[in-house]
Parts: C-alpha cells; structure tokens; sequence
C-alpha cells in the first residue's frame, strides 16, 4: 500500500491539503487547482499532483473541471495510521529528534501558514513575530537532526500570536498539530 512517504512533495501535499479541507471525507470534493493554490502550488504543479495520487489510487477525478475527492484507499491511508508510521498524521510528537513523518508535517504547515500570511491582515507587530517563528523553526529543519522541543516552542508561539489576532483557520491548524 501507498504511505505519503512514498509520493512527491507536491502530491503528498495536496493530499494533506485535501483531506484536510473535506475533513477525510470520501464524498466531499474540492478542486485541484484551488488546493494547490493554498499550498502554493501553480496550476500545472497541482494537476501533475493530483495525477500522481490517482495513479496511486489515493484520490479520484469528480469533475472535468478538476474537482477531486478521496477514495476509499485514500481515506484509510489516513485512517490506519499509514501516512508517515503514525496514527497522529497532525500531532507533532515530543520525541527528538523529528522523525521523517514528522518533518513532512512540519513542513506542509510551514508551506499553508506561509501560502496564508501574505493575505493576511496581521498588523507589523504580530506578523513580524511570525515570521520570526517561521525562520526558526525553518532554520531548525535545516539541522539533520532538527530538535522536536525548538519546534514546537515556535509553533506554540504561533498559536499565542494566532489567538491574540484571532486567525482562527490557523489557531486550528496549530491546535491539531500541537494535540
């Protein structure tokens, strides 16, 4: 069976973005283009993406128009726990240092909180102070042996900065990750 480990950054990326946005749903769709969009992804990037995880069984085309959705293989990589070797695909673990199952979940928040904070309408203190976090925390995955603690310190941070400047959609996204 097909692990997010085994797939290109981009597609075990927008897979984590879809499943993420239809809350694993198998009759929930959303289009490629748009998924990508929020990881950063151009149009031709999401589509070779989403070709790669149909090709592995894990998502399925709804729509000419390029709307996918989970398949049943797809929600159960999830499920079981075979995304990375961990049933908590969101929880960033306290075990130091980052396993690989851990840095691809550093990393795909790194990639939405990024692809986010330029529409945002943060004022220069508060983003400022993020992306500060966000250096370090890219700083510390640059390490071979990035250390769990310094991260999730930044992303606790994160999550203070989103709730003071009510950023729900992120206060979410850190909440899942942090457990």
């Amino acid at each position: 069976m097909t692990t997010l480990s085994d797939l290109e950054t981009a597609a075990r990326d927008l897979f984590l973005e879809l499943h993420r946005s239809t809350d694993g749903r198998t009759e929930a769709q959303a289009s490629m283009y748009t998924l990508g969009e929020a990881i950063g992804l151009d149009r031709e990037t999401s589509a070779a993406a989403a070709e790669d995880l149909m090709a592995n069984g894990l998502v399925e085309i709804r729509t000419l128009s390029g709307a996918i959705g989970l398949s049943d293989q797809g929600a159960s990589l999830m499920d079981d726990g075979q995304a990375g070797g961990s049933s908590d695909v969101w929880r960033l673990g306290t075990a130091s240092p980052l396993n690989t199952a851990g840095c691809e979940q550093v990393e795909h928040v790194l990639a939405r909180l990024k692809s986010d904070l330029g529409q945002s309408a943060l004022a220069f203190e508060a983003l400022s102070e993020m992306i500060a976090d966000i250096r370090t925390i890219e700083a510390q995955m640059a390490s071979p042996k990035p250390k769990t603690m310094i991260v999730r310190e930044c992303f606790a941070s994160l999550l203070k900065t989103a709730r003071e400047n009510r950023q729900k959609e992120w206060q979410q996204i850190l909440e899942e990750l942090l457990g």
